[in-house]
């Protein structure tokens, strides 16, 4: 455990078969996790691709995990390591639960997490349960994106089944930039974050 890293989620990601290595943190390279998240709400035209799985599937959670894996491979998502194992970024909520100083909740502090993909793993079974990558088993709702930034993908629970979406280059994703300045203006989101916001907004035109 990190001291900016909660042990509860360091113990969830493990039990699920992923080992922590580190928060990134706020990158100005690396796409917002509010926005990545907003991924779902792409067109067809703004590049992004979606994988479905519908509800009544035979084997829903092995079929869930076996797209994922296979998904992620394509498109990119994944780095090797020095050992050969495969590493990616997760969007978690690092914030305590506690309440502040002052008595109120904090907000949530989503960061990219580097993870490691140990040799076996689940994410739609226990990863799901736990509420790392889901709020119920099979039932995925988790942002990733690349060691690079460079592919985003997004879990979500549909009324026609579960599945992914994904999109290469968000910097480049004019809808977005939109929902960044967006999430820049929010007073109820973590200052950190709005702040991020703004810099990969700026970083971004550079690219």
């Amino acid at each position: 455990m990190t001291a900016d890293f909660p042990q509860e989620l360091e113990e969830k990601l493990s039990r699920a078969g992923f080992t922590f290595l580190e928060v990134v943190g706020t990158r100005d390279d690396l796409v917002p996790c509010l926005v990545a998240r907003y991924v779902t709400y792409l067109q067809l035209e703004d590049g992004r691709s979606d994988v479905v799985i519908e509800h009544d599937e035979p084997n829903l959670g092995a079929r869930c995990n076996a797209e994922w894996e296979r998904a992620a491979q394509e498109c990119g998502l994944f780095s090797t390591a020095s050992d050969g194992r495969r590493e990616f970024l997760l969007g978690l909520d690092i914030s305590a639960d506690a309440p502040d100083a002052e008595g109120e909740e904090n907000p949530p502090a989503y960061r990219w997490v580097r993870v490691l993909l140990r040799d076996e793993w689940d994410i739609a079974g226990v990863g799901c349960a736990n509420r790392v990558f889901g709020s119920g088993e099979n039932n995925p709702t988790f942002a990733a994106t690349s060691l690079s930034g460079d592919v985003v993908m997004v879990a979500g629970y549909w009324q026609v089944g579960i599945g992914f979406t994904l999109a290469s280059h968000p910097e480049r994703i004019a809808t977005l930039r939109e929902h960044a300045k967006r999430i820049a203006s929010y007073e109820h989101v973590e200052p950190a974050q709005r702040q991020w916001a703004e810099r990969w907004l700026t970083h971004s035109q550079t690219r």
